[in-house]
């Protein structure tokens, strides 16, 4: 296991992929790098002042696409590491590996017909996007908190169906041969899924601030401000359109939780920061929101209708991990809750060694006080033997008209004799509220009030020891003969020498290409650039010039040749 293995949680590991170095092509490498060679050279004045130099303090050349590896030994100095993934991971998770300082990267290469941008996850996003603004430290130290906080926020069931379109529309809109009858189908059923959300929920605000600060964030004035969002730092399409009169700008508040957003489009408004400490004034207002925060009634109801796994926290120390299922009388003051499971019970935020072993299905709490106003949490043995008969029939009566009686085994008791819980055969639990329920073992444990609820478990362990996917990406990818003999000329360009000897080979490449690929203009402008560096190729380059002109036209400027034919112009003046 490497170092950054042993930082991710057990329940995070399946997400965790291994990066294939060796499926990248000469075409991938070829987009990249023209991507990158533009982006640097047009936000060293428009980006925050950290992107530059993070571009090569976390190990991103614009030369080549990165090692995933190598990013996580360079963000080490910073405190993070990074780890690859497939794809899209559920936000939540994206959120704990960031809680975590892991910065998880999508593994794959946009192709070459999504260059300007993608809506898929990838590694020009997630490495040039997200990295290079890390050694900032107000800003690293936002997106840990962010992360820690948006883990614990509660969703609603049907957001799920949400992420699950968002992400199938982003495969097809990235999926060079996928019709328009396709992306319309997919598209429809996004918007199906958003419609039959019925209301935000916490996670939905926590996304929508990362979305508006991380992904998408200004940082300065209004009127004078630098992109620091991952998905402007990696769009040459977004990172010229943003400034736009018609892109609104407004101050950030945390009103920006209620303000949605598509992934699949560019964005019309955007949201500038003072600064990066504001980021951490406004995460905190909103985290007041929060379940976990507000605590009783809020946190119980919020915690019922997302039907997902959470953490109960009573006044005892004591936690309560699982689904809720049922509790009663009053949600103001429950006298008892039922979790469905796995279930697990936790002290103080950890599970104690004495009660791993103990996963039980389902788990019946009782709260607050005995009706004699003792407290369960602080019986010693003497006053526990007060409720257990001569036939070893204990009885415990609480203040709420809940009752609980059984057969006495033990009490489990910590080092410290602190009660754990005590088990009961043959028990009856009588329930305000509900018919009594009959259990052949169970333990009451000494919980004390309910105080708050947050989603997920308090303590990783609760989700058990799992083994790393033996899964690597890039996927393997069917290319067809024509892909594959374009994709040697795009090799035989990257691999001529830099020096009169390369002009031979260029030529014999142009003339593939005028032959065979009449409208493939990326790598007309990889043979214009070498050759912008060779005086001798001054004729062939006019000619190339030229057909990269006419394909401006053809392909109607929605590809980014006329950016690619002015960034060698600018290159050219720079050295000279």
């Amino acid at each position: 296991m490497t170092a950054v293995d042993t930082r991710v949680p057990a329940h995070l590991r399946r997400f965790v992929v291994a990066q294939d170095y060796a499926e990248y092509t000469a075409v991938d490498q070829a987009v990249w790098r023209f991507v990158l060679l533009q982006m640097r050279a047009r936000l060293g004045d428009s980006a925050h002042p950290a992107y530059r130099e993070g571009l090569s303090q976390t190990g991103i050349s614009v030369e080549r696409i990165p090692s995933i590896a190598e990013m996580n030994e360079r963000l080490a100095r910073f405190g993070w590491g990074a780890v690859c993934v497939d794809g899209f991971i559920p936000p939540r998770a994206f959120q704990e590996f960031q809680a975590r300082g892991l910065l998880p990267i999508a593994a794959d290469m946009r192709t070459r017909e999504h260059l300007v941008y993608t809506p898929a996850p990838d590694i020009i996003h997630e490495a040039a996007g997200h990295a290079p603004i890390l050694p900032e430290p107000a800003y690293a130290a936002y997106l840990r908190r962010i992360g820690e906080i948006g883990k614990r926020a509660f969703t609603v069931p049907e957001e799920d169906r949400v992420f699950q379109a968002s992400y199938a529309l982003s495969e097809v809109k990235e999926d060079p041969s996928a019709s328009p009858a396709s992306v319309a189908r997919v598209e429809r059923e996004l918007a199906d899924a958003v419609s039959r959300v019925p209301e935000d929920s916490e996670a939905s605000w926590l996304s929508r601030l990362y979305w508006w600060t991380a992904e998408y964030g200004l940082v300065g004035e209004v009127s004078n401000y630098r992109m620091y969002g991952a998905g402007l730092l990696s769009s040459l399409g977004e990172s010229y359109s943003c400034h736009a009169p018609s892109v609104k700008k407004s101050p950030l508040d945390d009103g920006c939780i209620h303000v949605g957003y598509d992934i699949t489009r560019p964005q019309p408004e955007l949201f500038v920061a003072r600064d990066f400490e504001q980021l951490h004034d406004v995460l905190d207002r909103v985290s007041k929101r929060l379940a976990v925060e507000l605590g009783g009634s809020v946190a119980l109801e919020r915690a019922e209708r997302s039907a997902e796994l959470a953490s109960f926290r009573f006044s005892s120390g004591a936690w309560a991990m699982g689904v809720l299922r049922e509790l009663g009388p009053r949600r103001e003051e429950p006298a008892w809750l039922a979790l469905g499971g796995p279930t697990m019970i936790a002290w103080d935020g950890r599970i104690h060694e004495r009660q791993a072993e103990l996963r039980p299905s389902e788990l019946w709490l009782v709260t607050g006080p005995l009706v004699s106003g003792e407290r369960l949490e602080t019986l010693g043995a003497e006053a526990l033997a007060r409720h257990v008969d001569a036939s070893e029939r204990a009885t415990f009566r609480f203040r709420s008209g809940a009752c609980v009686t059984g057969r006495f085994r033990r009490a489990l008791r910590a080092a410290d004799e602190r009660l754990l819980h005590i088990e009961l055969d043959d028990a009856r639990l009588e329930l305000p509220g509900r018919a009594p329920v009959e259990l052949a073992t169970y333990a009451l444990v000494p919980l004390g009030e309910f105080v708050t609820a947050q989603a997920g478990a308090v303590d990783p362990g609760y989700h058990g020891e799992t083994s790393f996917p033996d899964v690597r990406v890039p996927k393997p990818r069917t290319r067809s003969a024509r892909e594959r003999d374009l994709t040697e000329l795009y090799a035989r360009v990257a691999g001529a020498p830099r020096s009169a000897l390369a002009l031979e080979e260029l030529l014999a490449v142009h003339a593939e290409l005028e032959r065979d690929y009449p409208h493939e203009w990326l790598l007309r402008w990889n043979l214009l650039e070498r050759l912008a560096k060779l005086p001798e190729g001054e004729s062939l380059a006019r000619r190339i010039a030229g057909e990269l002109e006419a394909l401006e036209v053809f392909y109607e400027r929605r590809e980014p040749i006329a950016m690619g034919l002015k960034f060698l112009t600018s290159d050219l003046d720079r050295q000279q």
